[in-house]
C-alpha cells in the first residue's frame, strides 16, 4: 500500500498550456546568458504551478548563479508546499477510494512515525529541495538567530567550485594571459617601428644637414675665389709697391765690409723682378729700395735674406703704397711679370 501511495504522489510534471512556452523561453534566455530574463520566464511558470519540477529546478539554478538566495529559498518553500498539498490531496482521494486499505495504511504510518509522516525522503528531487532549503536558511540566517535577536555566528564554508566553473576560470585566465601577451607583442612592435622611424628621420636630418653644410662650403669657396680674383684684378689695375728704408745700425766700415754681399742680394732680386730701384741715402745713413710684390709678407721674407738685415747691420722699414700714376717706362717695368 505504501508503494502505491508513493507512485500516486509522483505525478508526471504538470505544465500549463501557456507555461511550456514560458519554460522554453526561459531555457533560450538562460543558454544565451541572459540570466535575469530567464529567471523572469521561469518565475512565470512557477507562479502558475509551484510544483513544476522542470521550471523549479532551472529557476533554482539561475537564482543560485545570480546569488539571489532569498528568492531561491522562496521558490524551494513554495515547491515543497505544493508537493505536500499535492500529496495530501492524493492521499485523501485514495482513502476515499480504498477505505479498508487506508485503515491498514494508517496503522503502518503510525508505526513508522505518525499519521503526519512525510514521504519526501522517497523522492530524490524533493529530497534535494529539502536539503537546499536547510542550506539556504542557514546561509541567510533563517534559522540562525539567537533569542536576544542577534544572529548566531556561523563559520562560512568555502564554496566548492564545480568542474564547469573551474574550466571557465581556467579559460578566462588563459584568455587574459593571451591578451596580455598580444598587448605586449603589439607594444614591442610599435616600439620597434617608432625606433626605426626615428633612425630614418635622424639619417634624413643628418643627410640634409650635410648637404646644407656642403652647399655653404661651396658658396664660401666661390665667394673666396671671386674675392681673390677681384683682388688680383685690382692689383693688376693698381699694383702695390713698397718703399724699403734701410737704416744702418753699425759703423760704415762694417757696412762696407758686407757691401759686396748686399749688392749680390740686390742683383738677384732685380733679375727676379722684385726690385725696381735702389740707392743709398744722403747723408749716408742707410738706403732705399723700391720693390714690387704680391703682398707685404712677401717683401718681409725677401728683406730677411738681405746680408745687412740678417747680420743685424741695418734695420728695414717697409711702407706699402698704391701707384695711381707712373711713367710709361716705370709702368712697363712694374707690370712686367704680372
Amino acid at each position: 500500500m505504501r508503494q502505491k501511495f508513493i507512485e500516486m504522489r509522483k505525478d508526471p510534471n504538470k505544465k500549463l498550456p501557456n507555461g511550456k512556452g514560458s519554460f522554453d523561453e526561459g531555457r533560450r534566455l538562460e543558454q544565451a546568458g541572459r540570466l535575469e530574463d530567464a529567471a523572469a520566464a521561469y518565475q512565470q511558470v512557477v507562479d502558475a504551478d509551484p510544483g513544476n519540477r522542470d521550471a523549479v529546478g532551472r529557476l533554482l539554478v539561475v537564482y543560485r548563479k545570480l546569488k539571489e538566495y532569498r528568492k531561491e529559498l522562496a521558490v524551494v518553500e513554495a515547491a515543497l508546499s505544493a508537493v505536500a498539498e499535492r500529496d495530501k490531496t492524493a492521499q485523501r482521494e485514495w482513502i476515499r477510494s480504498h477505505p479498508g486499505a487506508a485503515k491498514i495504511g494508517m496503522s503502518v504510518l503510525r508505526k513508522l512515525g505518525g499519521e503526519n509522516a512525510s514521504a519526501f525522503g522517497t523522492d530524490p528531487e524533493v529530497g534535494k529541495w529539502v536539503k537546499r532549503k536547510a542550506f539556504l536558511e542557514k546561509r541567510i540566517g533563517g534559522k540562525g538567530t539567537r533569542p536576544g535577536g542577534g544572529r548566531r555566528k556561523t563559520k562560512k564554508k568555502a564554496a566548492t567550485a564545480t568542474p564547469a566553473v573551474v574550466r571557465d576560470r581556467e579559460t578566462d585566465k588563459k584568455k587574459a594571459a593571451q591578451k596580455k601577451r598580444q598587448e605586449a607583442a603589439a607594444a614591442a612592435r610599435k616600439a620597434a617601428e617608432d625606433k626605426k622611424r626615428a633612425a630614418i628621420e635622424k639619417k634624413r636630418r643628418e643627410a640634409a644637414g650635410k648637404k646644407k653644410q656642403e652647399a655653404a662650403q661651396r658658396k664660401t669657396a666661390r665667394e673666396a675665389a671671386r674675392a681673390q680674383a677681384q683682388k688680383e684684378k685690382e692689383a693688376k689695375a693698381q699694383p702695390s709697391l713698397f718703399i724699403v728704408s734701410l737704416r744702418y745700425l753699425v759703423a760704415l766700415e762694417r757696412i762696407d765690409s758686407a757691401m759686396e754681399k748686399h749688392v749680390a742680394f740686390l742683383d738677384k732680386h732685380f733679375k727676379a723682378g722684385n726690385f725696381l730701384l735702389s740707392g743709398r741715402q744722403e747723408p749716408r745713413t742707410g738706403g732705399i729700395i723700391i720693390a714690387k710684390a704680391k703682398s707685404r709678407a712677401a717683401v718681409e721674407r725677401i728683406m730677411r735674406q738681405d746680408p745687412f738685415v740678417r747680420g743685424k747691420l741695418a734695420s728695414a722699414d717697409i711702407v706699402e703704397f698704391k701707384a695711381s700714376k707712373m711713367s710709361k717706362e716705370l709702368e712697363r717695368a712694374v707690370r712686367r711679370g704680372n
